[in-house]
């Protein structure tokens, strides 16, 4: 999903790690050769560490913005990189230099007359001191044997005379002088703080420059990733690494006996279960998986990839690697295509996608199976909570409500009728001036949603503000939350189910609700809208831009989403896009597949993994942090911030703004759903299937 996080086939590590952009630097052949890259085969997630122990980014969040009509010249960076590697070549001449004169200097000779008088194994001369060093008697300090002379004098190359009358001390001093020179060359050889230092921080920062220059390359050109992020990998050193990173245990010492990872799915002590005990949603998910791993019918592989999947969760939650994204996206994209030709087999020639019908065919395997487990998630639903009956979107503050048939039966809700001006009068509220101020009011938003009263208690909640401006002009602003509970079918609406039929593109109760508080707040087909939404939200906004029928009706400009799988949304190409991806948070990439960009459709890739940012990188609050600023240090998003300008009001004179909120329940009829009742009359819910599953083919052998 980044460009940045590109990686060749046989090395798991990332670019920016491995020096692999640098161009060669002109240096000596006895310099030091770089070590090999390592050969072992991979056994895990990759390491947190970058390549070396300092940062190259300080301040705000590392920054890449793909697509757009902006586009960068990187020809500067180029050149300082391509700079730095000759700086860095330079030092290693001067290196190989540094290594002649050590040499010269431990072989140079004495010059005529600057010896000590006397023979090196038996006299002493002047003032030297004696020991017996167990076989005779020696000079103290043994200095080099070059340093004596049995001759009195010696004569040089012209005839001079020259007697030897070197003092021992003096010979010790020239002694000492030698080896101070020499361990002051080594020094600056090598070591802290040497020119071998400083030529491999100079490489290192030309790697990164290099890198910064290949990121915004490929954004200008809309380049997606490559296939092999993951790369190949043993996948028993896979699954043995990746237990480890996410359970802290070694899965074949704790299960020795076990054909599969399936077996954390099933065991009566499975370590797994005990980390989710304080997470309804985890549990939720666990619990689903473990019906699954329980059907008869689900082959090995089916449900030892339903246990990586739990296990890449637990991982990607305690992962700051920054390729968290990235990782997530490249397995499931794999688990999705082994599982396709089975999908396909259980799904119709021809299936509902928003108000449209679309061939099956049409869609990306992770949609197809996506498709396939919504319909799986609110059968079982149903047998829990009970079948959908409807939807009820109650404007607070406003009179009565709309009932709408489930999704299903009138997708997007446009085949209801809908009073408009039901809402009353709204309330005064502020509206935000940037994209930061857009995420935490739709936090605050969310947070509000308990407050709504004991009615709505099951509830989700969006809101709507209404914008005059002094111009005469009305636009909108719409906010939707993302997912509030983990279940699959019950009275709130933003759970699981909803997040499992958005990304197959399934007609969802909030693309229902959202569309009907549209027309309940009076939305009219030419007055500017502006959609908001963080992840499950980010997700319903972009179906529901994507949707002709909308199109049709509604003159929605901009679209701003933050951690959401937005890439099988087909958004126009007039209307301006951004999508705030944190290449830490892994639920961008759960529908295994990077998100489309071009001239008015901009992904921003932020990098938080070496910041001090609070909580998980996929909450609100990290994107509203890190998106501080965002607009002045990335002029690319100029076009897109004059777009949702135009419909906020920020900073406008003589607009006002007004807020409506909207509850929104998915409603149920309980009768013959199981309770633990003695006397209810409902029956209880199966782990065997419903229907006849087809024996799906066997799983690929060797590497994946």
């Amino acid at each position: 999903m980044s460009p940045l996080s590109t990686r060749s086939s046989d090395n798991p590590y990332p670019a920016w790690a491995q020096d692999s952009h640098a161009t060669q630097a002109p240096k000596s052949e006895s310099a030091p050769a770089p070590p090999a890259a390592p050969t072992a085969p991979y056994n895990g997630p990759a390491p947190e560490d970058t390549g070396h122990p300092w940062h190259i980014w300080k301040g705000p969040a590392p920054l890449v913005v793909n697509g757009g009509s902006v586009s960068v010249n990187t020809a500067d960076l180029d050149t300082l990189s391509a700079d730095l590697n000759s700086a860095a070549g330079s030092l290693d001449d001067a290196r190989s230099w540094i290594d002649c004169a050590i040499s010269d200097v431990n072989s140079a000779p004495l010059p005529p007359g600057t010896k000590i008088y006397g023979s090196y194994d038996l006299q002493p001369h002047g003032n030297e001191v004696w020991h017996d060093d167990g076989m005779q008697c020696v000079a103290g300090e043994r200095l080099p044997r070059s340093m004596y002379s049995d001759q009195l004098y010696e004569t040089d190359e012209t005839g001079a005379v020259h007697f030897n009358a070197l003092s021992y001390s003096e010979a010790v001093a020239l002694d000492q002088e030698r080896n101070t020179a020499i361990s002051s060359l080594n020094a600056l050889n090598t070591g802290a703080g040497s020119l071998q230092d400083v030529a491999d921080t100079l490489r290192g920062i030309a790697s990164d420059v290099t890198a910064c220059s290949q990121a915004h390359t490929l954004a200008d050109g809309g380049a997606t990733p490559g296939s092999d992020l993951v790369g190949p990998v043993d996948i028993r050193a896979f699954d043995g690494g990746l237990v480890h990173q996410a359970l802290g245990i070694t899965f074949a010492t704790m299960f020795p006996d076990a054909i599969g990872l399936s077996v954390l799915l099933l065991a009566p002590n499975s370590p797994v279960y005990p980390l989710l005990k304080d997470n309804e949603g985890g549990q939720a998910v666990f619990e689903a998986f473990q019906l699954l791993a329980l059907d008869p019918a689900t082959a090995q592989w089916v449900k030892d990839d339903a246990a990586r999947l739990v296990l890449l969760t637990l991982w990607l939650q305690k992962a700051r690697t920054g390729r968290e994204s990235a990782t997530i996206e490249a397995y499931l994209k794999q688990v999705s295509e082994r599982l396709d030709p089975w999908v396909m087999q259980r799904l119709p020639a021809q299936v509902t996608v928003g108000t449209q019908t679309v061939d099956t065919k049409s869609l990306t395997p992770m949609q197809r199976v996506t498709k396939y487990l919504g319909l799986n998630a609110a059968m079982l639903g149903s047998t829990v909570y009970g079948r959908q009956t409807g939807i009820t979107v109650t404007p607070m503050g406003g009179s009565g409500a709309t009932v709408l048939p489930p999704a299903t039966k009138d997708p997007l809700g446009l085949g209801s009728p809908v009073q408009a001006g039901m809402t009353g009068k709204g309330k005064e509220s502020k509206p935000p001036r940037n994209i930061s101020e857009t995420i935490l009011h739709c936090q605050e938003l969310q947070a509000s949603r308990g407050s709504l009263g004991e009615d709505y208690e099951e509830a989700g909640v969006i809101s709507i503000q209404r914008v005059e401006h002094a111009d005469g002009r009305v636009s909108w602003v719409v906010y939707v939350p993302g997912t509030t509970d983990w279940t699959n079918g019950d009275g709130e609406p933003q759970d699981l189910l909803t997040n499992l039929e958005g990304v197959g593109g399934t007609p969802t109760v909030m693309e229902s609700a959202v569309v009907t508080a549209m027309r309940q707040a009076g939305i009219q087909s030419g007055d500017e809208v502006a959609l908001y939404g963080h992840s499950q939200g980010g997700i319903t906004v972009s179906n529901i831009a994507a949707d002709p029928e909308i199109q049709s009706r509604y003159n929605i400009t901009t679209v701003l989403t933050a951690g959401a799988p937005t890439a099988g949304a087909d958004i126009p190409e007039d209307v301006h896009a951004l999508h705030l991806e944190n290449t830490g948070d892994a639920v961008p990439g759960l529908d295994a597949a990077p998100t489309p960009t071009g001239p008015h459709r901009q992904v921003a890739m932020i990098d938080t993994h070496q910041m001090d940012v609070d909580g998980y990188p996929h909450a609100s609050s990290v994107y509203a942090q890190t998106t501080e600023g965002l607009e002045d240090r990335a002029p690319e998003l100029a076009d897109w911030s004059t777009s949702f300008s135009r419909v906020s009001g920020a900073g406008e004179q003589g607009a006002t703004t007004t807020e409506h909120v909207f509850a929104i329940q998915r409603n149920t009829d309980s009768n013959g759903v199981y309770t633990d009742g003695a006397d209810h009359p409902g029956k209880t819910p199966s782990s065997a299937p419903s229907y006849e599953l087809p024996t799906p083919s066997a799983e690929p052998t060797g590497e994946h």
